[in-house]
């Protein structure tokens, strides 16, 4: 099944806003802020290739990708 198109943080801030009283949208809207958090940090160490600098991000990213649910629910292959 196909994923919807990305939401933008002009399309985050406008379903806070229309859920303000809702603790559950407000605990997505923090699961979703810190997954765009880790796609940044995906991004820059892409940017940054072979340098030092990368290698410090990949292993940063490596920790905090064995601690991520998703990785850990995942069945082992």
């Amino acid at each position: 099944m196909p994923f919807k198109p990305p939401l933008t943080r002009v399309d985050l801030v406008a379903i806070q806003e229309r859920n303000l009283d809702s603790p559950d949208v407000r605990a997505l809207l923090w699961e979703v802020k810190r997954l765009r958090a880790l796609a940044l940090r995906t991004h820059d160490l892409l940017r940054q290739g072979s340098s030092s600098t990368g290698a410090m991000i990949a292993n940063s990213l490596r920790t905090t990708l064995e601690d991520e649910p998703a990785v850990k629910e995942q069945p082992q292959l």
